[in-house]
């Protein structure tokens, strides 16, 4: 069995602080790689691009024209009974074509148009919401990834002091109280291990499952969690953001193709010309034509139907517009005020605290060593330190969520 002498432990507590932190593995997963995974091979990210081909097919469907018919005819056909048999009979054969009022196919055009412009839109919605869930994914396994790791350091001091108080015990220098409190604490740090470790493997079956990966496989990061001050203002670049949110282009877009609708309604009471073109079967060297129009003011309920139904449409596609760019503003705004809030809870432990409370652990070990101080006291400032590293991490992790938030912010309503 080895034995720690007092001196060895205490120095090796002391060699515990300059150990720096383990740097990125070159081999790992970047965030910036999840992302990108994610965005070529998560479902709704491929739905959503399948979606513009549908928006493309039903585009060209709207843009066709009429198809012609094939039209036959028969005229001078005897009635039975009626005696005219040496008659002849008329056959016609020939082909027919609906010309639409001038305007209704172009508006038609604009409206599959507008569909594929939505389509894009919405694809890059999609990817904007998949690549922020892979982002708190990943930060939710880098926070359990890094807090399992800060807690085990400290489970190692307190192994080292604990080896320290029972030999001071054997000694008769130290309570057994104190090895007890030390066990109790070494506990608990355990007890939050396995908590941290289960919160590691549930955030890494998220992200493999927004990466399409086979839940089981395992995942190794390497983007450590960091801190960058947050340098955009909510307001300062709205005009821009305004244009450049899928959201707000969709809302646009619909009160486009609404506007295209509404026209389309009130050229549905216009006639719509009929031509036709015949060849005769008795003279061969004969030809016919026919040429007719649609009747809609027979129907007029139906156009006052498709008018109001589109004016409604539009009117609502307006009021939408309207209500999701204040949504999104205050979204945004939100987003914004809590990643300020989140950096300034970053900012508490960035200023010195960490630095305080580290030099000042190593100080009480020194005096600890030398037989001043009590091991409770001793104690309750390394419970305070792992604490404070604990909730270190745990601001920089809340920060990146936050900034992750503010990339998407309004986005997830639509």
């Amino acid at each position: 069995m080895i034995r720690f002498s007092h001196d060895c432990c205490v120095a090796a507590l002391l060699v515990l602080f300059t150990v720096a932190a383990p740097a990125a593995t070159a081999d790992g997963l970047t965030i910036e790689k999840a992302v990108e995974i994610a965005l070529s091979r998560n479902p709704r990210v491929l739905s959503a691009g399948i979606e513009i081909n549908a928006a493309r097919g039903r585009a060209l469907q709207l843009g066709a024209r009429p198809e012609p018919q094939l039209a036959a005819g028969i005229d001078g056909a005897p009635l039975p009974g009626s005696g005219k048999d040496e008659e002849k009979t008329e056959i016609y054969l020939g082909i027919e074509q609906l010309f639409e009022f001038p305007g209704k196919r172009s508006l038609r055009l604009e409206i599959g148009r507008s569909g594929e412009d939505l389509a894009a839109a919405e694809l890059d919605r999609v990817k904007l919401i998949v690549a922020a869930d892979v982002k708190r994914a990943y930060w939710k396994t880098a926070f359990a990834t890094e807090a399992v790791r800060s807690l085990e350091k400290s489970t190692l001091r307190l192994d080292l002091l604990l080896a320290d108080l029972q030999a001071k015990y054997s000694s008769g220098t130290a309570a057994y109280a104190d090895v007890l409190r030390v066990r109790a604490e070494k506990a608990r740090l355990r007890n939050q291990v396995l908590e941290q470790e289960s919160e590691r493997r549930q955030a890494a079956l998220e992200l493999n499952e927004l990466l399409a990966k086979p839940a089981g496989e395992p995942i190794e990061l390497a983007s450590r969690m960091s801190f960058a001050p947050l340098v955009v203002e909510p307001d300062g670049g709205w005009g821009k953001t305004r244009t450049a949110l899928p959201s707000l282009r969709i809302a646009a877009l619909r009160q486009v193709q609404a506007a295209a609708a509404a026209k389309l309604a009130g050229l549905s009471r216009s006639p719509d010309l009929l031509a036709g073109f015949s060849l005769p079967s008795v003279r061969p060297g004969a030809w016919g034509i026919t040429l007719g129009l649609t009747l809609p003011f027979l129907r007029p309920g139906r156009s006052r139907g498709l008018a109001l139904e589109a004016a409604a449409d539009l009117e609502n596609a307006r009021l939408e517009a309207e209500s999701r760019e204040r949504r999104l503003r205050s979204a945004i705004e939100g987003a914004f005020s809590a990643a300020k809030a989140a950096e300034e809870q970053v900012r508490v432990f960035e200023r010195g605290l960490l630095r305080e409370l580290e030099d000042e652990l190593r100080i009480q070990l020194e005096y600890f060593r030398y037989g001043k101080g009590s091991a409770y006291e001793l104690l309750d400032l390394h419970r305070t330190f792992a604490l404070a590293e604990l909730e270190h991490l745990r601001a920089i992790y809340v920060y990146n969520l936050a900034l992750a938030d503010l990339e998407v912010a309004g986005e997830e309503s639509n």
